[in-house]
């Protein structure tokens, strides 16, 4: 399931085609860091550059990393998910916030949306699917 919103026309992101052409710099928000070495897997092949991970909401290390894209697991932070979401866009205005959750639930991805999120991508299913709905959230699929 994916709620999407259109890419920024002026960002690229996606994996660099020439030499000429910036890897998206990625901040990752996993409250259980058994998972950052499988999602750091994933998100390299989707062409982002994961920059600095973290188990909770930081904003002054969001703010020093200064990424062009933050992904984040909602469902295991220590605040709601929606409010994490609000307090991550209050500080990375330009950022692509993409949102991971096992929920199916659309009024949940809803909220998600209407929170901050550019996407919610599901953590349910294979690796290709997390690879090919993270694509479509970056605007790259």
């Amino acid at each position: 399931m994916s709620v999407l919103a259109p890419a920024s026309p002026c960002t690229r992101f996606g994996p660099a085609s020439s030499a000429n052409e910036e890897i998206v710099r990625t901040y990752l928000i996993e409250p259980q860091t058994i998972f950052v070495p499988f999602l750091r897997r994933i998100l390299a092949r989707a062409g982002l550059d994961v920059v600095a991970t973290n188990t909770g909401v930081d904003d002054r290390d969001i703010t020093s990393h200064d990424p062009a894209a933050i992904l984040i697991d909602v469902d295991y932070l220590e605040r709601s998910g929606p409010t994490a979401l609000c307090r991550i866009r209050s500080i990375a205005h330009n950022a692509r916030l993409i949102a991971l959750s096992e929920s199916t639930d659309s009024l949940f991805a809803a909220t998600c949306v209407i929170s901050g999120a550019n996407a919610v991508c599901s953590k349910e299913g294979s690796e290709e699917s997390l690879l090919s709905e993270l694509l479509a959230a970056m605007g790259t699929a």
